[in-house]
């Protein structure tokens, strides 16, 4: 335990230690080979909430010095963007009439461009940098933080109660995820909704799939710490959905407590199952420390302490992928490069490690025989695309099971 760190749920009980990471740098922080000095890193410490049962991290670096001047650009991942596309046409076939739509991290627009121009179409979002690369003037955009600090900013902007908010994978990249939650119920219609996703910590921290724990990820939700969250704040969860993205997240959808919306049996029988796993046991979580030391041994000597000197190619340098690179020791490869479609990586190295993204069509595939697929969670996608650039050998795949594919 330790009395420095409590949770914004307002508890009186103090934050429990699952697991310190150590200094770990921001995942975003990629630099040239000939940048000098070595580069910064934070303490990265896993906690839980006894009371609320949040998963979150004691500390983040100052969000204005991550958020402001963002290297993340929503459209740079084909996948992504797909992705963030179908978001759009489940809003776009929900809804025939004109509605108020607000975006939480807008990023570049790339959601917000795929909704039907009939809807009143807003976002809020800190980067101007990704704006101004990416977006069209059609879209209305406050470079703010979302919070209940700049409730007042993003009511003037838009002047009426929002129908529809959406945020994907957002709402757990803040330290001050209470007052984006408070500034969601501020900001709803009576009827309106947000729908909200965010990556299960059931299916990946709790899994040992420890890839999702980043500074920039503060939170990591079950169903019954985000319930208790927006609860706080005068919300409710009405609808639940289990879904694929980020190795297993969560789609709900929020309403005011004073809605006339009532939460559907899918909530109640998911919270159930929830707790019939023990989310609700403090002992639950006590063995959390020793499952990801064996995920992180296991693949050091399946991997990393195998092909250090090896060539190596690593295939996408995603977020997640910077924690598994730091955690497990790719410091130490020598003759390792990486492919990433982002093109503002390219050409700098992973964080907190020496290895150099490069253009995928850039690479001769033929002179690597063994690769790690940091980006596993498009898995099928760089499979098929190593299959066609005449990849032939072994790829190791590191969560959610580590393994060996044969190509």
């Amino acid at each position: 335990m330790n009395d420095k760190y409590n949770c914004e749920c307002g508890s009186n009980e103090n934050l429990f230690i699952l697991y310190d990471f150590g200094l770990i740098p921001q995942v975003n922080n990629y630099r040239h080979i000939d940048e000098k000095g070595d580069i910064k890193k934070y303490p990265l410490i896993l906690a839980i909430c006894n009371s609320c049962k949040l998963l979150q991290l004691t500390e983040m670096p100052d969000r204005e010095n991550i958020f402001r001047n963002y290297d993340h650009y929503s459209s740079a991942s084909a996948n992504n963007a797909e992705y963030l596309h179908s978001i759009a046409e489940i809003i776009n076939k929900r809804h025939d009439s004109k509605k108020i739509i607000l975006e939480v991290g807008c990023n570049d627009g790339t959601l917000l461009k795929s909704l039907d121009s009939k809807h009143s179409i807003y976002g809020v979002d800190p980067a101007s940098n990704v704006y101004d690369k990416n977006i069209n003037d059609e879209f209305t955009i406050l470079h703010e933080f979302f919070d209940i600090k700049n409730i007042e900013k993003i009511k003037s902007m838009i002047e009426k109660p929002v129908d529809i908010i959406l945020g994907i994978n957002v709402f757990a990249h803040n330290d001050s995820y209470m007052s984006m939650f408070a500034a969601v119920e501020s900001l709803l219609a009576d009827d309106g909704y947000a729908h909200v996703e965010v990556a299960y910590a059931a299916d990946t921290v709790l899994s040992a799939n420890f890839d999702t724990i980043y500074h920039e990820h503060f939170c990591n939700y079950t169903l019954t710490s985000l319930k208790n969250t927006v609860e706080h704040v005068g919300l409710k969860i009405c609808d639940v959905e289990k879904i694929n993205t980020q190795g297993g997240s969560l789609r709900v959808k929020i309403y005011k407590k004073s809605s006339r919306h009532e939460p559907l049996k899918n909530v109640s029988n998911f919270l159930e199952k929830e707790d019939r796993l023990g989310i609700n046991d403090s002992n639950f979580y006590m063995e959390l420390a020793s499952k990801i030391d064996k995920k992180v041994e296991t693949i050091k000597s399946m991997f990393t302490e195998k092909y250090f000197d090896d060539d190596v190619l690593i295939l996408g340098s995603p977020a997640r992928g910077v924690i598994t690179a730091n955690v497990c020791g790719f410091d130490k490869f020598n003759k390792a490069i990486a492919f990433d479609d982002t093109e503002d990586k390219q050409g700098l190295m992973i964080p907190g490690t020496s290895i150099m993204v490069h253009k995928p069509d850039s690479i001769n595939y033929k002179k690597y025989n063994v690769a790690c697929l940091l980006a596993w969670t498009y898995k099928d996608n760089i499979i098929d695309r190593l299959r066609n650039y005449g990849f032939k050998g072994k790829v190791f795949i590191p969560f959610p099971k580590s393994e060996y594919l044969i190509i």
